[in-house]
């Protein structure tokens, strides 16, 4: 068996959802040429894996993305990072918050997506 369909077994097997996933559609222009940002829809993901990043998963980051407070999660549903304008989804996590910064498509090789997670700093949030 391909070491991602090891994975994909884990997945289902090491589950700790389901996990509430809040995701955001793109900003609307509002009547004054400003940007305001979407309404966040709450989702069910389950599957999902997750484990803390360390070691040589953690030096492949850029230098400032590199904390203790790092998680990799393994689910069969697609989770964003941003792109297109949209912003990234954030996780729901052990009672806190994980932006996804990173995802991975192994969807073809093992049927799992693989995303990082940082812990978001609630002191910068508006």
């Amino acid at each position: 068996m391909p070491v991602l369909g090891t994975v994909a077994s884990l997945v289902d097997s090491l589950n700790v959802g389901p996990l509430q996933v809040e995701r955001r559609g793109p900003p609307t222009q509002n009547s004054y040429g400003g940007f305001d940002a979407a309404t966040p829809t709450v989702l069910s993901v389950s599957p999902i894996a997750a484990h803390n990043l360390d070691g040589r998963d953690l030096l492949q980051l850029p230098e400032a993305e590199r904390t203790s407070e790092t998680v990799e999660f393994y689910t069969r549903q697609r989770l964003f990072s941003t792109e297109g304008g949209q912003d990234a989804d954030v996780v729901l996590y052990n009672s806190r918050r994980f932006r996804i910064i990173r995802t991975k498509n192994y969807d073809i090789q093992g049927g799992v997506f693989v995303s990082i997670g940082q812990l978001e700093d609630l002191q910068a949030r508006p």
